[in-house]
């Protein structure tokens, strides 16, 4: 890991810290990996940069974890989630 600010997060069941900063996003990435971050982060818009920036940060292991529920969800097996407007109305959140 860098020296610097960090952001802590959950992945799966464990605690971690990311890097909070781009510098610090940059310093974390293999070496091979860090003229495309330049790339992408120097041309985005001004009001990507959160998401693109999240996005670098995090391990792989946490990208795996999402498509694995991304796809859950596209199979329509919504088992675990829940809605912020209340119970489903099929019961698909019990």
């Amino acid at each position: 890991m860098h020296d610097g600010p960090v952001l802590r997060t959950n992945i799966g069941d464990r605690a971690v810290d990311l890097p909070a900063s781009l510098d610090g996003i940059r310093a974390s990435l293999p070496e091979d990996r860090r003229e495309a971050f330049d790339r992408e982060i120097g041309s985005a818009l001004i009001t990507d940069v959160p998401l693109i920036a999240a996005q670098w940060s995090l391990p792989q292991e946490a990208r795996d974890e999402d498509e694995a529920m991304l796809q859950q969800l596209r199979n329509g097996d919504f088992s675990g989630f829940t809605s912020l407007d209340g119970p489903s109305p099929t019961g698909a959140d019990r």
